[in-house]
């Protein structure tokens, strides 16, 4: 008899074909969607491969970077949907929202030389739509790329280096060796929020005799960093994992450990372009190399440069410590006392002060006077300059009365406001704190006060979809400053052939937004590019232009089909542990006659546990077919699942270019698991085996009657199996319940210690549809006696 193979090996073929008058449907079209790049970054001056996680992708995705000088291409073809892996949550957490599941595609970053160290953004798009953006770093550090599935720790054998890892699975914790050659600080730092991964790490650093020397959690989904002090020769293993114990192969991180100082504030933390002054630094380990908040003191000679900022390193008694950024700026920069504590700090418009939240929960104030109708620019930084601290900003009059207040700004914990002066008098200024992290010397915060100078920014969104033939708005938006009013005129670069706006597009006097009419020919084919939104006004008697950060346009194509699930949300109970046919209806549009893949979207409902379909292919001429969803044995039997399915076709746009236009099913499938049809259990807990010997597994079979094929048994081929060979094609007959496996172990491989094996059962039903069970033993191995 033929074997039969594990079910997610099998090549599905038409389980079963009806036709029948469909309900003419709506379809709706599935646009793609960024989930990550891994590694998420690399050393400036290299080429390295990576793995892009995608969501919904298709084959003819494209790839945009905001920086042109990087290059990110597509190196290969794209995997299957991936399921989550075990372990699976259960009862409340299985409630929780699922993690998207991705496709995985192979590529090249290119990074030049020179290229500098930041977080720099990329996106996708097909003729289903765009992406909004996704995060890679880059650094100035060599790399190095967790190995995935080890059993012990990995050894990092050089400092300083950036790891690059993912914790793709539940409970997983990621372990990394390292030694420092000297006695002196070491400095972690873990990015995961910078480059839009959800994990929320904490990081543990024990010695070799396992006693806890530092550790630091990210509560917040701030990131983390902490110094502790290293001794020499001595190993050390620093654990990463989710505070909350979760897993995803979206989870990526990228984890720096240097053996240096970290500098965590500086006051002031900006100079005057071209002057030459003192700075406290305040971080860990700068003056002692030790694990506790210092202050040390040094020169720093601002440069008279345009730019916003610039880089430097503070030299310590250790080591150079790690980069920081101070601002560069063309005011006073002064520095808070301590006697002004207790009472309003006089402030000079135009000037700058940074200040220290040294109490927990303190306010800091500060007067600055001015006369009716002047419109004062507040702006109120802490995230920018590196602070912890979450600051607010609140304009009092000498009544104590409020007369403003502003907190977070958009996309950041830095705030700011405009001010126009009620009256001529004194105003007081309030900076606090909500984060509950003051408290110390590096609760620093920087706030600059002058004469709002007329002018405007402009913004827009991430990506704009429109679609062959039709149309779209495109939302620009104005922030004016300092009482501007006139009107601004507006540009867009960049617009792919067939693709228009209307002439003399504008944003009105007194206005804050304009609504840009994008249209596509029919003739225009699904294109993708990056537009770029100008605004240009007359100030004064300068010419000012401003633009919005990169715009990714596509040009989609509507889907020529629907498709929905029978029976409209109806659930259906199901054996677990079996495959459950769910009816999908078809409906084409007139003229279209080309196959459809049906496959599993990225976007499902509620926690896995291991649910999957295959991709299955729906002939021309087919407008009903059954869908096999497999349900693990292991689902809970109170808990309705359901199962969203995307189609995809390919069709020809207007210009000869075949593209892979995709839609959602409308309503889901849903089934309710109930109890198995078979299960495999071995007959004892735990084994002893030599490891040069064959051994035997004693196994029980129990199935349903219906179930009338062979069972197929076979040793999942995972990590704690590898080294080991099972009988091939082992079949077990109808009438036959019990069993033993014979296994051999391969003496090359060194088979040894504790191994913990998954055998599976697999059999048909109705000749079509995999039923699976599976179950463990331990398996302890000796050395063979002499």
């Amino acid at each position: 008899m033929q074997n039969i193979r594990s079910w997610e090996l099998i090549s599905w073929k038409l389980v079963a074909t009806l036709l029948i008058t469909c309900v003419p449907a709506i379809a709706q079209q599935q646009a793609p969607a960024i989930g990550y790049m891994y590694p998420s970054g690399g050393q400036a001056g290299t080429t390295l491969d990576v793995v892009l996680g995608g969501y919904d992708w298709t084959p003819d995705i494209e790839l945009f970077v905001h920086d042109s000088e990087i290059r990110l291409e597509l190196t290969g073809s794209a995997g299957p949907v991936i399921v989550p892996e075990p372990p699976y949550w259960f009862e409340k957490k299985a409630r929780r929202p699922p993690f998207l599941m991705p496709r995985e595609r192979p590529a090249r970053l290119t990074i030049p030389r020179g290229t500098k160290p930041g977080v720099y953004r990329w996106q996708a798009a097909n003729a289903n739509g765009a992406t909004a953006t996704g995060r890679f770093i880059v650094s100035e550090l060599s790399e190095v790329r967790e190995e995935a599935d080890r059993a012990e720790p990995q050894s990092v054998n050089s400092l300083p280096v950036v790891v690059s890892g993912q914790i793709r699975k539940i409970e997983e914790v990621d372990r990394y060796r390292f030694t420092t050659h000297r006695d002196g600080p070491i400095s972690i730092s873990l990015v995961a929020a910078a480059i839009g991964s959800p994990l929320t790490a904490a990081v543990e650093v024990r010695d070799d005799s396992g006693e806890l020397v530092a550790e630091a959690a990210d509560t917040d989904g701030n990131d983390l960093f902490f110094t502790f002090a290293a001794k020499a020769a001595q190993a050390y293993v620093a654990s990463i994992y989710d505070v909350d114990f979760r897993g995803n192969r979206s989870f990526v991180y990228r984890m720096t450990i240097t053996p240096t100082p970290h500098v965590v504030a500086a006051i002031p933390a900006a100079g005057k372009r071209g002057e030459t002054r003192d700075v406290e630094f305040i971080g860990y380990g700068i003056a002692s190399g030790g694990a506790m908040l210092e202050s040390l003191t040094q020169s720093v000679a601002f440069p008279n440069e345009p730019t916003d900022s610039f880089t430097m390193r503070l030299k310590t008694p250790f080591s150079l410590a790690e980069p920081i950024s101070l601002l560069l700026s063309d005011v006073a920069e002064v520095v808070e006392l301590d006697h002004q504590r207790d009472e309003a700090s006089p402030l000079a418009i135009p000037s700058a002060v940074t200040g220290v939240l040294e109490q927990r929960y303190a306010e800091d104030r500060y007067v600055v006077s001015g006369t009716k109708g002047e419109v004062w620019a507040f702006n109120l930084q802490a995230k920018t300059i590196g602070s912890v601290v979450d600051v607010a900003l609140s304009v009092r009059d000498s009544q104590g009365k409020e007369l403003a207040r502003s907190d977070d700004l958009p996309g950041t914990t830095d705030t700011g406001l405009e001010f126009v002066v009620p009256a001529d008098g004194s105003y007081e200024l309030i900076v606090s704190d909500s984060s509950g992290l003051s408290g110390n010397r590096a609760a620093t915060y920087r706030l600059a006060v002058q004469r709002a100078t007329p002018g405007f920014t402009l913004s827009g969104p991430e990506f704009v979809n429109v679609p062959l033939g039709g149309k779209t708005i495109l939302a620009i938006k104005a922030t004016r400053i300092g009482g501007f009013k006139e009107a601004i005129n507006l540009q867009i670069d960049g617009l792919p052939e067939g693709v228009s706006v209307p002439e003399g597009i504008t944003i009105p006097a007194g206005k804050a937004d304009a609504k840009v009419e994008l249209s596509a020919s029919a003739e225009a084919g699904t294109i993708a590019a990056m537009l770029k939104v100008l605004g240009e006004a007359v100030i004064g008697e300068q010419h000012v232009v401003e633009q919005t950060t990169p715009v990714l346009l596509a040009v989609t194509m509507k889907p020529p089909f629907s498709i929905d699930a029978e029976g409209k949300d109806d659930v259906t109970k199901w054996p677990r542990g079996t495959t459950f046919p769910g009816p999908v209806l078809i409906q084409r549009d007139e003229g279209f006659t080309g196959e459809i893949v049906l496959e599993m979207a990225a976007k499902q409902g509620r926690h896995r546990q291991g649910i999957r379909g295959p991709e299955l292919t729906v002939p021309p001429d087919v407008s009903r077919i059954l869908y096999p969803v497999f349900l693990p044995e292991w689902l809970e039997t109170t808990r309705t699942s359901r199962m969203v399915v995307n189609g995809v076709a390919q069709v020809a746009d207007p210009k000869g270019r075949v593209r892979y236009l995709s839609t959602k099913l409308q309503t889901r499938i849903g089934f309710l698991p109930t109890g198995a049809l078979l299960k495999i259990d071995c007959d004892v807990p735990e084994i002893e085996a030599y490891s040069d010997a064959p051994f035997e597994i004693p196994l029980t079979i129990n199935r349903a009657k219906q179930l009338v094929e062979p069972v197929q048994i076979e040793i999942v081929d995972d990590r704690e199996s590898q080294g080991l060979i099972a009988a091939k094609g082992l079949m077990v007959e109808p009438r036959q319940s019990h069993l033993s496996l014979s296994v051999t172990p391969l003496v090359a491989t060194g088979v040894d210690g504790e191994k913990k094996i998954t055998i599976r059962a697999t059999v048909l039903q109705d000749e079509q549809y995999p039923v699976v069970s599976e179950t463990c033993v331990l398996v302890v191995f000796r050395a063979a006696p002499e």
